[in-house]
């Protein structure tokens, strides 16, 4: 092990991103090239380079994951206005959605969105969205002391 140099095991095509490439482009070229990490060019220039840990990161900021509130997981039809509505009658109850997020659900004629929210207990949050979707997948309070 003491004589084995980097060039023995590193990558030789090196796949590259820019400043400007979204952040979900960014984590599909990581994960479908098995990479944990890609470096940030511009005029073939290193710029940086983006991580793992990142993407993480990022993944915690879009599910509001350090506000505090109620994490509410849904699973919802896949049909024009269903988020619009379930948002509304959030809204129009005194709710406020920090963060949405969307993610596959068990078919594809469903999906599961994944909302903070604040400004409304958790009883009546789930009573006020029970009618409006598929499902309630999870509901989790988070008080930040």
């Amino acid at each position: 092990m003491s004589r084995m140099t980097v060039d023995k095991v590193m990558s030789v095509k090196v796949i590259s991103i820019t400043a400007d490439t979204p952040i979900e482009e960014a984590a599909q070229i990581m994960i479908d090239n098995g990479i944990s990490g890609i470096p940030v060019m511009e005029d073939e220039k290193l710029v940086g380079i983006i991580a793992e840990t990142d993407l993480f990161k990022a993944f915690i900021e879009v599910l509001g994951a350090r506000e505090p509130g109620i994490r509410l997981t849904v699973l919802l039809a896949k049909t024009a206005g269903q988020i619009a509505r379930l948002s509304q009658a959030i809204c129009d109850a005194g709710g406020n959605i920090f963060s949405l997020g969307t993610f596959l659900g068990f078919s594809a004629e469903t999906g599961e969105v994944t909302l903070k929210v604040g400004g409304i207990p958790k009883e009546k949050l789930v009573a006020l969205v029970t009618p409006l979707v598929d499902k309630v997948l999870d509901v989790r309070e988070k008080v930040i002391l």
